[in-house]
C-alpha cells in the first residue's frame, strides 16, 4: 500500500515538476524579452519619468514571477529525491475522523482532488510528529488547539523516489531513525535534520511568544541546526511578512559561515545573511585605525607570555569585558551628560546671538530626546540660523557706511559687498571657532579621556572598583590610542560608547537576528546587537562551558536577557539537556573535562573509547597511523585540532608532504573536505567524524582556564577522539578514571 502511494506522489510531483520547469523557462524568457525590449526602447526614443516608472513595474512584476516559479521548481526537485519521511493517522476529537498526514520538508497537493499528499515539516499539524507517540496528542492550529489522539506513526527513508525501509512507532523519533543519521560520516556542510528533529528542538523551532529566545545547551545538543531550522520554519509561518533577506545570523567566522550555507537550500529557502562581529567593527571604526581581530587577541592569550606588559594587557582584557566596566562607562555617560558640556554666551559687534541659558535650555529639555552629538549639533545650527540675519545685516551696514567714504569712490555696490563681506568672514571666524569648540564631540578622544588615571574616574565612579593594574591598563589604553591601534578588547566598548553619544546606526529592516556561539560576546556586544537592530526579534543560542576565551566571556544568559528585558522585551531561556552528536564513550570522556559534572543525557550509540597515547620518537608516524585508522573505520571528515595557530603551523610542518591535508587559518574563507589542521578556536560550531587532538600535554594544557579549550575540542568529534601527548600528560585528563579511554591504536 505505501509503496502504490509513493508511486502515485512520485507521479504527481513529476507532472507538476514538468509544468514547473516550463514555467520557470517561459518565465525566465519573458524577463529577458521584457528587458530587451525596455533596453531598445529606452536607445530609440529615450524615457520619461512615466514610462520609466512602467517600465520598471513591468520588470520587477515579471521578476517576481520568475522568483515565484523557480522557487516551486526548487522544492519540487526536494521532493522528487525524497518526498516525505514520515505518517501519522490522526483522529480530529471535533469532527471524529481519522486524518493520514505524510510529512516532508515541503508541501504537496494533487492539484485535481485538491488533496494535501505531503505536508511541510513546519506546519502546525506536523508538530505533532515530533512532540508525540502514539496516544493523546494536539497542535496548535490558527483556530485554536486541535485535540485527538495518533492512531499510528509510521517513518520512511525514501531515497531518490525509492522506499528503502519503513517502520512503525510509538515513540517521538525512532532511535533506530536517530541513530542511522548520528552513524553517517560528516562531510564539510551541515545537513538538514528535519527526519530526526527531537521534542526539545522541535519546542525551540517553532517557539512564537517571546521576542527573545535564548537557547543554553551542551556540545552537540543541535543548537546551530534549531537556529536554521528555526529560520526556515519563521520564513514558513510568516511567509507574508518574513522573507529570508530579513533575517541576519551572526557566526563566529567565515569558516563556519560556509559550514552551514547548505541548510537552508536542503530546506527549500533562500539563504539568510551571515556576518561577523568583526564585519560590523571593521565598518564602524574610523579607517585610519588598525584594529585587532578576535584570533589576533586570543593568540595574544595563549602565546603573548614573553611580553613584559602580559599580565597587565591579561587584566584589560578581562576588565573590558566585565560588568564593572559596563557599569563604569554607563556612569561615564550620564556624567559627561551632566558636566562635559560646558557653554557659554555666544557674542558679536556688541549684540548676544543666544545666551549660556538657552543653550543649556535646548541641550537638557528641548533636545533632550536626542544623542548627546545630535543635541549640539542641532544647538549649532540653531547659533548659525541666528547668527546669519546679524551677519547679513552687518554687510548691508558696512556696505553703506564704505559708500560713503571717499577712499571707496569708484567702487560699485557689488565690489563694496565683498569688502564688506570679507571684513565680516573676517571678525566671525573666532566667533566660529567658538561654536565649533562648544558643540563638537570627539568620542574617541572622550573614550581615551576615560584612562587618565584613578583621579579623573573619582569624579563619576567609586575608584575603589578599579582593578589593581588599573594604572597599566591606562597605559597600555593610551599607547594604543596613540598608535592609531585598537585593542581588541576596546572594540565593542568604545563601539556601544559612540552608539550612546552619536546615535544608532540602525538596520531596522531586519526582523530576526539569530547570534550563534552567544557566550563569546559580552555585555557591550549585547547592547550592540539590541540598539542596531531595534526591530528585530532574537534567537541567542550557546553553551557556557564552551567559552573557551578565558577571559572575554558571558558569565550567564540571564545577565544576556536583561540587557533586552531592561527594554520591555519577553525573554525565554532554554534549557537543552541532550548531547546527539558523539558515542556514549567520547560523551561520557568529555564531559568529565568539565569543573562541575552536568546532567547531560547523551544518545545511547556505542563506539571505540577515546585514545590517549604518549609520543614516541616518531610523531608523525604515530599522527599517520591515527588517520589511516580513522579512514580504516569509515572516517570521512578528521581534524587534528591544536591550540593555537603557532602548534598547528607546527602540525603541517610535521605531516608536509606525508599525508594529504588542509591547514585552516583565520584568512581561510570555506570549510574543506577531508584530513584538516585547525586551531581549537575556529573549529568552534564544527563537527568531525574524527577528531585527532595534537597535544593533550602538561604544557600545553596546563592550566585551569585550559580546559574549556580541551572541552570544546574534543567535543567536536562524532566517532572516533585521539589525544596525543609530549612530556606529561593533562591533568585535566590525568586526574579521570584510566578506565574512560585506552592508550594505544591497536585497542
Amino acid at each position: 500500500m505505501e509503496e502504490q502511494r509513493l508511486q502515485q506522489v512520485m507521479q504527481i510531483i513529476k507532472e507538476q515538476l514538468q509544468a514547473a520547469r516550463a514555467q520557470t523557462y517561459a518565465a525566465k524568457q519573458q524577463l529577458k524579452d521584457t528587458r530587451r525590449s525596455i533596453w531598445e526602447e529606452l536607445q530609440i526614443g529615450g524615457a520619461n519619468m512615466i514610462t520609466t516608472a512602467q517600465y520598471l513595474d513591468e520588470l520587477n512584476r515579471h521578476g517576481q514571477d520568475f522568483g515565484i516559479y523557480r522557487s516551486n521548481m526548487s522544492k519540487l526537485e526536494l521532493l522528487k529525491k525524497s518526498p516525505y519521511f514520515g505518517r501519522i493517522d490522526f483522529y480530529d476529537d471535533e469532527y471524529k475522523t481519522t486524518e493520514k498526514i505524510y510529512i516532508g520538508v515541503a508541501s504537496l497537493v494533487d492539484r485535481e482532488t485538491r488533496e494535501h499528499m505531503v505536508y511541510d515539516w513546519r506546519a502546525p499539524i506536523s508538530s505533532m510528529f515530533y512532540d508525540y507517540g502514539v496516544g493523546a496528542a494536539q497542535y496548535e492550529a490558527p483556530s485554536g488547539t486541535v485535540t485527538g489522539d495518533i492512531r499510528l506513526k509510521r517513518q520512511f527513508r525514501i531515497e531518490d523516489g525509492e522506499l528503502k525501509y519503513m517502520f512503525d512507532s510509538d515513540l517521538t523519533i525512532n532511535d533506530d531513525v536517530l541513530q542511522a543519521a548520528l552513524s553517517k560520516s560528516a562531510d564539510n556542510k551541515m545537513k538538514h535534520i528535519v527526519y530526526t528533529i527531537q521534542r526539545e528542538q522541535n519546542q525551540a523551532i517553532r517557539e512564537e511568544v517571546s521576542r527573545v529566545l535564548l537557547v543554553h545547551g551542551p556540545a552537540g545538543s543541535g543548537k546551530t541546526s534549531i537556529a536554521l531550522h528555526r529560520a526556515a520554519y519563521l520564513l514558513y509561518r510568516y511567509r507574508d511578512q518574513l522573507s529570508a533577506r530579513e533575517i541576519m545570523i551572526f557566526s563566529p567566522n567565515q569558516i563556519f559561515s560556509d559550514y552551514i550555507q547548505n541548510v537552508l537550500p536542503e530546506l527549500g529557502e533562500d539563504n539568510i545573511p551571515q556576518a561577523t562581529m568583526q564585519d560590523y567593527i571593521d565598518r564602524q571604526i574610523r579607517p585610519e585605525w588598525l584594529i585587532e581581530d578576535y584570533f589576533a587577541q586570543f593568540e595574544y592569550i595563549l602565546g603573548g607570555q614573553a611580553d613584559p606588559d602580559y599580565q597587565a594587557r591579561i587584566a584589560a582584557v578581562e576588565f573590558k569585558s566585565s560588568l564593572n566596566f559596563y557599569n563604569l562607562v554607563n556612569k561615564y555617560l550620564k556624567y559627561l551628560e551632566q558636566n562635559a558640556f560646558q557653554f557659554a554666551d555666544i557674542r558679536v559687534w556688541n549684540r548676544v546671538v543666544i545666551t549660556k541659558a538657552e543653550c543649556e535650555q535646548l541641550f537638557n529639555e528641548t533636545y533632550s530626546y536626542l544623542p548627546l552629538t545630535q543635541r549640539l549639533e542641532k544647538i549649532k545650527r540653531r547659533i548659525l540660523y541666528l547668527l546669519k540675519s546679524i551677519r547679513r545685516n552687518r554687510i548691508s551696514t558696512l556696505t553703506a557706511e564704505k559708500a560713503a567714504l571717499p577712499e571707496y569712490k569708484g567702487y560699485n555696490e557689488r565690489e563694496l559687498q565683498k569688502l564688506s563681506m570679507k571684513e565680516v568672514n573676517q571678525d566671525l571666524a573666532p566667533i566660529h571657532e567658538q561654536i565649533n569648540a562648544m558643540c563638537t564631540l570627539d568620542v574617541y578622544q572622550l573614550y581615551y579621556d576615560l584612562f587618565q588615571g584613578t583621579d579623573h574616574i573619582a569624579a563619576f565612579a567609586d575608584p575603589n572598583l578599579l582593578p589593581p593594574l588599573w594604572d597599566q591598563i591606562c597605559r597600555i589604553t593610551q599607547l594604543s590610542f596613540a598608535q592609531k591601534r585598537l585593542l581588541y578588547e576596546d572594540a565593542a566598548p568604545l563601539l556601544y560608547f559612540q552608539g550612546e553619544l552619536d546615535g544608532w546606526e540602525e538596520l531596522s529592516g531586519i526582523k530576526h537576528v539569530i547570534i550563534d556561539e552567544a557566550q563569546d560576546y559580552s555585555l557591550f556586544h549585547y547592547e550592540i546587537f539590541r540598539s542596531i537592530f531595534p526591530r528585530a526579534a532574537f534567537t541567542i543560542l550557546g553553551d557556557l562551558n564552551q567559552a573557551i576565551h578565558p577571559y572575554l566571556k558571558l558569565t550567564d544568559f540571564q545577565t544576556a536577557a536583561n540587557v533586552f528585558r531592561e527594554k520591555g522585551y519577553d525573554c525565554r531561556l532554554l534549557e537543552m539537556t541532550k548531547s546527539y552528536r558523539s558515542t556514549m564513550q567520547i560523551g561520557e570522556f568529555t564531559g568529565r573535562l568539565l569543573p562541575v559534572k552536568k546532567q547531560i543525557e547523551l544518545v545511547e550509540r556505542e563506539g571505540s573509547k577515546p585514545k590517549v597515547i604518549a609520543y614516541g620518537e616518531d610523531q608523525a608516524e604515530q599522527l599517520i597511523r591515527a588517520v589511516a585508522s580513522c579512514s580504516a573505520n569509515g572516517c570521512e571528515s578528521i581534524a587534528i585540532i591544536c591550540k593555537n595557530e603557532s602548534e598547528a603551523k607546527k602540525a603541517a610542518e610535521l605531516l608536509d608532504g606525508k599525508i594529504e591535508f588542509s591547514l585552516i587559518s583565520k584568512e581561510t574563507g570555506y570549510f574543506p573536505s577531508g584530513v584538516v589542521i585547525i586551531p581549537v578556536y575556529l573549529g568552534k560550531g564544527l563537527e568531525f567524524d574524527a577528531v585527532i587532538i595534537f597535544d593533550a600535554g602538561a604544557a600545553v594544557y596546563g592550566s585551569d582556564a585550559d580546559r574549556y579549550l580541551l572541552y570544546t575540542a574534543c567535543s567536536r568529534a562524532l566517532h572516533e577522539l585521539y589525544l596525543f601527548y609530549e612530556g606529561n600528560l593533562t591533568q585535566l585528563i590525568a586526574e579521570m578514571d584510566p578506565e574512560l579511554y585506552d592508550t594505544s591504536i591497536e585497542q
